[in-house]
């Protein structure tokens, strides 16, 4: 049957316009966030739309920064409890337990053919019209949809056809099959993984504090009455909520679990080898396709966030004695230095110093380079941040001589044009560009030498341009 063509002067909907989303999918990385909300929206409409399904995946990496508040539907409820846990698209930054954002669409099939039917179309009929400012209307849905979601996901993944349904929802993935037991297990508990995550906000906690660590115990007990079996996975969304989630354990053998509390052991066997585990799989998304275009700040962002949790993580093991752990988290540790020795301290020559124009001949090759200036400035700032991170990586020594040997190399590049300088302002192409050439050399030898350096420089440049001022008639 031929679709009918719009009304005139009807603005085409993706679904009437398909040609269109190809465009629009590479106009989306790029357009204003506001303009860019303002579409998500739209398309959220018409998402069952293939070509829409296509798009979104396109832009996901954008929505996860963005953050746009999006229109509830009952997946998205599902989602809610395990979201702390989903796979991150940053490329390095790996959430504890990670589950694969692809185990979601075979799980929610799952649901919606094993659930009762009935209940779900009145949640379905519930979700209609609700706001995603509206929290505690998306509680009360999803505390009638969780429990009936992981019954459906338990009688499915745990029957006598869990082998055929390996094949048929999980296209013989095993991975993919224990992940959605997993989800299975947190469902079972949605209710009270939501309260707690209240309790553990903003995200992500910087440290335990009194009442952190009693929500984390009273939360426990809730789902040790359910299932001692789901302890575990309330305590890994807790931890999953910290900054550096081996701070869990830590005063895990302290909490009061329950009905759990002779899992107490084994529960700290499984969540330290899996921070350990963490903690060597982010290290190795290091080397990964995107490690090439990290940045030197963003090299530095990365092992800071690493090294919280390395810290953490080693002073626990070495509190509670655990040797079993120190050669792999040493190697961790190494890693990290690697990555900032190759991607800030080596590359600092280059990305810092050459930002300084060597002044040879009459001045006329002087030239004002904007974003090479920016791009050399934050390499500084990157190569001094890496001096809160020297005494744990052991790199103190080479940071220091590397930031001498920097700073030096500067100094005499900014020295050498001060003094060029009453030639270059006649000849270079403007007077603006060796002006500003002077004072960018001057910001980097602050930001790398430091501001007593700096000051030199600066006093010898007033004199220069003092004795230039008295020599115009």
């Amino acid at each position: 049957m031929t679709r009918p063509d719009p009304p005139a002067g009807a603005t085409p909907t993706p679904a009437a316009s398909p040609d269109v989303l190809p465009v629009l999918r590479e106009r989306l990385l790029d357009i204003p966030e506001a303009k860019f909300v303002e579409v998500v929206r739209l398309l959220e409409h018409v998402r069952d739309h293939p070509d829409v399904r296509q798009t979104f995946a396109t832009i996901r990496p954008r929505l996860s920064r963005v953050r746009p508040a999006r229109r509830p539907t009952l997946k998205r409820i599902l989602c809610m409890p395990f979201e702390d846990v989903l796979e991150t698209l940053d490329g390095v930054d790996v959430p504890l337990g990670r589950i694969e954002r692809r185990v979601i669409e075979p799980v929610w099939r799952i649901v919606r053919e094993r659930a009762d039917a009935a209940q779900l179309a009145a949640l379905e009929r519930a979700v209609q019209g609700l706001d995603a400012a509206n929290r505690n209307g998306l509680l009360n849905v999803g505390g009638r949809l969780w429990p009936l979601a992981a019954a459906a996901l338990h009688g499915a993944l745990d029957g006598d056809g869990d082998r055929r349904l390996l094949w048929t929802g999980f296209g013989g993935d095993e991975a993919l099959a224990a992940q959605a037991r997993s989800v299975a297990h947190i469902l079972e508990i949605g209710s009270i993984v939501e309260s707690l995550k209240a309790e553990l906000s903003p995200r992500p906690v910087p440290a335990l504090g009194e009442g952190h660590v009693a929500a984390i115990e009273q939360a426990a007990q809730a789902a040790a009455r359910l299932s001692p079996k789901t302890v575990y996975y309330l305590l890994l969304i807790a931890a999953s909520r910290l900054a550096a989630p081996a701070g869990l354990l830590d005063v895990l053998n302290d909490l009061d679990l329950g009905r759990a509390n002779r899992e107490q052991p084994a529960l700290f066997a499984q969540l330290s080898g899996l921070v350990v585990a963490n903690l060597e799989e982010r290290t190795a998304r290091m080397d990964g396709p995107a490690a090439g275009a990290t940045s030197p700040d963003e090299a530095v962002d990365i092992a800071l966030r690493l090294i919280q949790g390395l810290d953490t993580t080693s002073a626990v093991m070495d509190h509670r004695n655990e040797t079993a752990y120190r050669e792999r988290l040493a190697a961790v540790r190494g890693a990290v230095r690697t990555m900032l020795d190759e991607t800030v301290i080596r590359t600092a020559p280059r990305g810092v110093l050459d930002a300084i124009a060597l002044i040879d001949g009459d001045g006329t090759g002087l030239t004002r380079d904007d974003e090479a200036q920016t791009a050399a400035e934050d390499h500084a700032r990157a190569l001094r941040r890496c001096e809160a991170l020297a005494d744990s990586l052991e790199m103190r020594h080479t940071l220091e001589k590397a930031i001498a040997g920097l700073g030096a190399g500067l100094t005499k590049r900014a020295n050498a044009l001060v003094a060029a300088y009453p030639r270059l302002v006649r000849r270079a192409p403007d007077p603006e560009t060796a002006e500003l050439s002077l004072f960018y050399a001057l910001r980097l030898v602050e930001l790398v030498a430091g501001p007593i350096q700096a000051e030199e420089l600066r006093r010898a440049t007033m004199a220069m341009l003092a004795q230039i001022s008295g020599d115009e008639p």
